[in-house]
């Protein structure tokens, strides 16, 4: 390899990390976790919290019973149901995981409220 085209090569590996590290750039990490409260008698409501630069951008609320049967409903930014805040802090609460670029159109709180986002 002559010299010129080592740094032909070099400029060239250069150019597309930068192109790469550009990408990576304009989607950020949108995370989501979990948080359940007891709902008596012999219910669970779940909330799944959407995040993105360390704000909560939407926030899916499933309310289901004993027999799995579920009532959804989808906000805007943080939520707590008033039955919910008066239980105080949630019992279960899971880590942050991000959700992937590619993965993201199936959620509906983020389709629906956050399309850029997706």
């Amino acid at each position: 390899m002559t010299p010129r085209t080592h740094w032909t090569a070099w400029i060239a590996v250069s150019v597309l990390a930068l192109a790469g590290s550009a990408c990576a750039g304009q989607s950020p990490t949108v995370t989501i976790h979990t948080e359940a409260y007891p709902r008596p008698p012999y219910s669970e409501a779940t909330y799944y919290v959407y995040e993105r630069d360390g704000k909560v951008i939407c926030t899916k609320l499933a309310i289901c019973d004993k027999y799995d049967q579920c009532d959804t409903g989808y906000h805007v930014g943080a939520f707590v149901d008033p039955d919910d805040q008066k239980t105080g802090k949630p019992y279960h609460v899971t880590a942050a995981v991000p959700v992937p670029p590619s993965k993201r159109a199936k959620h509906q709180c983020l389709a629906k409220f956050v399309p850029d986002a997706l």
